[in-house]
């Protein structure tokens, strides 16, 4: 089996990983944004009554962070966990 990279795939990948992006005016560090192995994650501040923030990845979630920096830090760690799981899913 050859594996190639498509179109749209060398896109996401050609592009920074691991960068985090956020609004301009988003003074309240609601939400930021990366790529993670061309697939996008989300740090975002948790519902209100919930506290703290959370990551989204790939359909899966790690919450319980209590700033939007300790979050942003944890998540090359999440995205490997998310991605191995994965790969185990696979049979």
């Amino acid at each position: 089996m050859r594996i190639q990279v498509s179109a749209a795939g060398k896109w996401t990948l050609d592009t920074s990983q691991q960068v985090w992006h956020g609004e301009d005016s988003d003074t309240d560090n609601v939400m930021q944004r990366a790529l993670f192995a061309g697939q996008q994650m989300l740090a975002i501040k948790e519902n209100e009554g919930v506290g703290g923030f959370g990551l989204r990845y790939l359909g899966f979630q790690a919450t319980g962070f209590l700033t939007m920096e300790s979050a942003k830090q944890a998540a090359p760690d999440f995205a490997r966990r998310v991605l191995i799981r994965m790969a185990e899913m696979v049979s």
